[in-house]
């Protein structure tokens, strides 16, 4: 695991400087060394997380000749089959890395190299032999990638903050991002957080040769789903095939020479995997981590209790307290780099802080299930939506919105349920393409309120609905509503924001890599064969893998529904009645009034709500309005304004090894 960056077309800088430079401010993804590659045109190189080939495998790598070369981060879970073919091939290998790997195949492939590789990555591939730089992002986006065009350079990395080493580069908010975030919950496509930066979306590669840049898909999250389904004589032959492939994913997700951790929520999805690595590793060896919360409500510690017992595992448990959120919140949207909805990525952020602290450098998690094995809510909700809909003046159909959330309180009111039930009847006979999407994206337009007059009336003008759709597989409407809403789970929320903000950037900053076996390859392209009524029997979600694993799981765990994870979001920050001082400060009026995004009676009125009343009566829509308002003033603060606390920034500057092209 590593953290790359370069540039080209700057031949006037000091390249190798300004090359250190932007390694330095990532320098958290790879502590263990670092190096680079330079020429006439370009500067690329990495900061290294050491796990496999811990001795051979440094960066970058080149070919005999030196007008190649290669950075990367991430693992490469094929990468034993993949040099098994080049060795048949007499291709001579000098290190066992993946990096190496690469190189080669991209030598015999070009740019279908991308379409051979299974795992989790970041590469960029400098061909000075025809002044071409490609840039590639894995399949699901499990690692990021930026680039951006400053003054005639072009650069790329890992994070936005290494743009921060180049002359000229300034941060300026991109303000259609933050109206893709109230609509969709992060952004989409190829956009950031930041005007001028543009990421590489999941399963995408950028060509960037004689002046210009193109992007290219090499896959799209349509594949497993639209595959030939696969047909078996039972409903016990599916589910040992589930379970074979499954656990072999957690098997090759073990590749490391370094020890492998797991974390463990409570729920059903990481208890899977935790006791399918505790077999493979051995139960009493295998560390697992949860976070634990002093406020009831969001609590799982007697769920994690149950699997521990059950498995011997040797746990660490991190509790949340009051203050803990508020205090690494503006380090959490440091290392975000995007406006967030929720503060859940802060316990993360604390939680891999203490595996750093323990010596572990890869975790296990369960990341993925719901979207691949359609355990989510919202799925079963547009099932109920659809069926209700063939007969919208039926009260019991639907009634079955109260089974599907019991736990909500609203639903248990009569008065309040009635209500929902009136707003969802409104939706029933939409025929957009996004029938799935409607309910939550209808609900977003009400945070439009929150919003400067100038930003309403950029919402009047840019409709977020049809930037996603551009950006959406070609075949996306040939599937039905629940495929389609597992393609924009996927192409959204899972990768910008699960993988990313609560994903790859909590765990990175502490120099922990998370590894994902719910989105191996070879257990996706199983799971979209797999007949509907396995993943979701009636309204029981992930039933194939409630059965699979029925005799690892304690059964409270396996039969209870799908919790998501949350943490406190106001109340995180609200203590007696009292924000802390730096709260206060960036949604004063003056502050909000500067930065002209949000309304200032609206968020003034937000701020007495939560300080006036019991934090129960604030309401989903406040705490969300919150974050988001306050996350985004962060950036501000902290990226435009350049006001990131020093313990933020890294001043000891890397020792960079370098190779002369």
């Amino acid at each position: 695991m590593c953290g790359i960056a370069g540039f080209l077309n700057n031949p006037t800088a000091d390249s190798v400087s300004t090359l250190g430079d932007m390694l330095t401010l990532i320098a958290h993804r790879g502590p263990d060394a670092a190096g680079g590659f330079v020429d006439n045109t370009a500067a690329i190189g990495s900061v290294r997380l050491s796990i496999v080939d811990i001795e051979g495998g440094s960066q970058p790598a080149v070919n005999e000749t030196r007008d190649v070369a290669v950075v990367f981060n991430g693992e490469i879970f094929n990468y034993l089959e993949l040099r098994s073919r080049l060795v048949e091939q007499g291709v001579h290998f000098k290190t066992r890395s993946e990096v190496e790997l690469i190189l080669q195949l991209y030598l015999l492939q070009d740019k279908a190299v991308f379409e051979s590789l299974e795992g989790q990555f970041a590469i960029a591939i400098w061909d000075a032999r025809i002044d071409r730089l490609l840039l590639a992002r894995d399949r699901v986006g499990i690692r990021p990638l930026f680039w951006s065009q400053v003054n005639g350079t072009f650069a790329f990395a890992s994070e936005i903050k290494s743009f921060l080493a180049l002359p000229g580069f300034e941060h300026r908010l991109d303000k259609k991002a933050l109206l893709q975030t109230l609509k969709f919950w992060t952004v989409v496509g190829n956009r950031s957080a930041f005007e001028g930066v543009q990421q590489i979306p999941p399963g995408h590669f950028l060509s960037v040769e004689n002046n210009g840049a193109q992007l290219s898909r090499y896959w799209d999250n349509l594949s497993p789903f639209m595959a030939e389904p696969l047909k078996l004589n039972s409903d016990e032959e599916y589910v040992d095939l589930f379970r074979e492939t499954l656990i072999d994913s957690i098997d090759r997700q073990c590749m490391s020479e370094v020890e492998v951790g797991s974390y463990l929520s409570g729920g059903l999805d990481s208890t899977v995997i935790a006791t399918g690595l505790g077999k493979i590793l051995g139960h009493k060896g295998l560390r697992t981590y949860s976070v634990e919360f002093e406020d009831a409500e969001y609590d799982e510690s007697e769920a994690q209790r149950q699997v521990v017992e059950k498995n011997s595992f040797q746990h660490t448990s991190v509790r949340i307290q009051d203050g803990d959120i508020a205090s690494v919140f503006p380090s959490v949207v440091y290392h975000a780099e995007t406006p967030i909805f929720r503060s859940a990525p802060a316990p993360l952020f604390h939680l891999s802080s203490k595996v750093h602290d323990d010596g572990i450098k890869v975790v296990q998690t369960g990341e993925g299930a719901d979207e691949i094995l359609l355990g989510y809510d919202l799925f079963r909700e547009v099932a109920i939506r659809r069926f209700w809909s063939r007969q919208p003046d039926s009260n019991w159909r639907g009634h079955l919105m109260r089974r599907l959330y019991a736990y909500l309180p609203q639903y248990r009111n009569p008065r309040y349920f009635n209500l929902i039930l009136d707003f969802y009847r409104s939706t029933l006979q939409d025929s957009s393409p996004h029938y799935a999407m409607a309910v939550r994206w209808n609900n977003a337009d009400a945070f439009s309120l929150y919003l400067h007059p100038d930003m309403q009336n950029l919402a009047n003008t840019y409709d977020p609905v049809a930037d996603l759709d551009s950006w959406l597989p070609k075949r996306y409407e040939d599937g039905d509503d629940i495929m389609r809403a597992q393609i924009i789970e996927m192409q959204t929320l899972l990768a910008n924001y699960l993988l990313s903000s609560q994903g790859d950037r909590m765990s990175m900053a502490h120099s922990v890599e998370g590894r994902y076996p719910y989105l191996d390859e070879k257990f996706m392209a199983l799971s979209g064969r797999l007949p509907r009524s396995l993943k979701l029997r009636g309204l029981k979600d992930k039933f194939i893998l409630r059965e699979a694993f029925s005799d690892v799981v304690p059964e409270t765990i396996r039969r209870r529904p799908k919790i998501a994870y949350q943490a406190p979001d106001i109340s995180g920050f609200v203590t007696d009645g009292k924000f802390p001082d730096y709260v206060e400060d960036l949604m004063s009026p003056s502050r909000i009034n500067s930065v002209g995004i949000f309304d200032i009676e609206q968020v003034q009125r937000l701020m007495q709500k939560a300080k006036n009343y019991n934090l129960s009566r604030v309401g989903y829509r406040d705490n969300m309005a919150f974050i988001i308002v306050l996350s985004t003033m962060l950036l501000d603060d902290l990226y435009v304004r350049g006001n990131a606390r020093s313990d933020m920034i890294i001043n000891n500057k890397l020792h960079l090894n370098v190779i002369r092209g």
